[in-house]
């Protein structure tokens, strides 16, 4: 039989207060199982999982974000010892580091199988938040561009009327002498 971890355990393990925990636990939809009289219960791999969204929030992604990732990352029945950890569709191209980092996961899990999957679920959270973050910085260079291009037709707005106010103030020097 798997550990089971009460609420003020898991909060003390993950360092997250356990009203966040529970607030996660209905903003993500998280499946968190309970026991006969109905009081939540946490395994490691509910911790695992609070102690990375605890990460990502962290590395600045908000629930919103966090909620759409999960899904495509970790779906897993309660009381499953199987892992339904998949890598996205296509999206994420193993580079060299990854086979090795893959390599790693199976031999762990081969040991032991609960810690391979939370290396397997960390490696792939490492690769959406590098994803999430070339796109935020790229996000963020398109807003650059386009702010200085705004700036830059303000100046030239700021030039266009200073250039018209003199000419008018010419205007008038020379119609009163």
């Amino acid at each position: 039989m798997e550990t089971r971890y009460t609420v003020r355990q898991a909060a003390d393990m993950t360092g997250v207060k356990a009203y966040v925990l529970r607030y996660w636990e209905d903003e993500l939809g998280l499946r968190i199982q309970r026991n006969e009289m109905g009081h939540r219960y946490y395994t490691r791999y509910d911790i695992q999982l609070f102690m990375n969204i605890k990460e990502l929030k962290n590395r600045g992604l908000q629930l919103r974000a966090i909620k759409d990732i999960l899904p495509k990352i970790a779906q897993t029945a309660p009381g499953s010892t199987e892992s339904k950890i998949k890598l996205l569709d296509g999206t994420c191209q193993v580079q060299e580091e990854d086979k090795i980092c893959e390599s790693q996961v199976e031999e762990i899990q081969a040991e032991d199988p609960h810690e391979g999957k939370i290396l397997e679920f960390q490696a792939i959270l490492e690769r959406l938040i590098a994803q999430e973050l070339q796109f935020k910085n790229a996000e963020e260079e398109r807003c650059r561009s386009l702010d200085l291009a705004i700036r830059r037709q303000q100046l030239a707005r700021r030039e266009a009327a200073a250039a018209a106010n003199e000419r008018k103030n010419k205007k008038k020097h020379k119609r009163n002498t």
